[in-house]
């Protein structure tokens, strides 16, 4: 078994690669070519924690692997990221264990990437100045992902943690060579930008839909259970929806069942999942495929530049 560490991975994968990674998952995703059940979730009220298990299959190119993925809202105070995963990548042929990889910078960048193939194919205008909601480990993927496609101008960042917000600004500022700014509200943060992104945990829309310009793109990747959501019913109601699986939003997309619930939309306002625009907001619950065709490439490439450790278990 290959033990890659989060260095690794970091030095074996590039945004760009991913992306065209989780773009291939997706069509053959919409080919009947993957196996994707309904993740399996376990919550942990006593200290905040969920537990969920994301397992998927792939046929061409064969592959078979589980994602085991922890999210504890209260770790930031203890000096711990939120999200912490391990992917395990099996063998299809004969469920030998392969790898074992860290999964948390994998679930950053599979994330980023997704986002990235959704605003490929869905965005109507050229991509030069996005909002984000959010300034937390996610919100940095996700910009990534948008500098690594688009040549952009500017980007503002709004979040309850003014601190955070600044932290954000300077580093991604930094680090991709544009203007980040800290906006002042979620109006100013919506201003012009051509893609908005909201990578929160919030339980309550970020933003009010009735100042949201025409013809932007909205990447909503934060609420990932019924309880969170993160656009009203307003937005939901005038744009076209398009999620990364049927199955996964309808379970558990608050951004969609909330409004679904109250009747302000109908499963007829979800236009298509990922894998059809493939061969607008885009809602993202996240999606087993996208983990696997990232470990896969990762795997891949660890093998052929000899990173990582053996192991053997027995």
């Amino acid at each position: 078994m290959l033990v890659l560490t989060r260095q690794d991975l970091e030095a074996l994968l590039t945004m760009e690669e991913v992306i065209d990674a989780v773009e291939a998952g997706f069509r053959q995703y919409a080919e009947g070519g993957c196996l994707v059940p309904l993740r399996l979730g376990l919550e942990v009220p006593e200290h905040a924690g969920s537990l969920l298990l994301m397992p998927s299959y792939t046929r061409a190119p064969e592959a078979l692997g589980t994602k085991m993925v922890s999210i504890y809202t209260e770790n930031p105070a203890r000096g711990l990221p939120t999200v912490l995963a391990a992917y395990l990548l099996n063998d299809p042929a004969t469920g030998e264990l392969l790898a074992l990889t860290d999964a948390t910078f994998l679930t950053g960048i599979r994330t980023g990437a997704t986002s990235g193939v959704a605003t490929r194919h869905l965005a109507r205008r050229p991509v030069r100045q996005v909002g984000i909601f959010g300034s937390g480990v996610q919100a940095r993927y996700q910009l990534w992902a948008m500098a690594a496609l688009y040549r952009l101008e500017r980007a503002l960042v709004y979040s309850i943690d003014r601190a955070g917000a600044e932290a954000f600004a300077r580093e991604m500022q930094a680090r991709f060579g544009l203007a980040v700014t800290v906006a002042a509200s979620p109006a100013a943060c919506l201003g012009e930008a051509d893609v908005i992104i909201t990578a929160t945990t919030s339980s309550r829309p970020v933003f009010s839909g009735a100042e949201l310009g025409p013809g932007v793109h909205i990447n909503a990747i934060g609420a990932y259970t019924p309880e969170m959501q993160e656009l009203d019913e307003a937005t939901v109601k005038r744009a076209r929806v398009v999620v990364d699986t049927y199955e996964g939003a309808l379970a558990e997309a608050g951004d969609l069942l909330v409004p679904l619930r109250q009747g302000a939309i109908s499963r007829a306002n979800i236009l298509a999942d990922l894998g059809e625009v493939v061969s607008t907001i885009f809602k993202s619950v996240g999606c087993a495929i996208e983990d696997l065709v990232t470990a896969r490439l990762g795997y891949e490439k660890a093998l052929a530049q000899g990173r990582g450790q053996e192991v053997r278990l027995g």
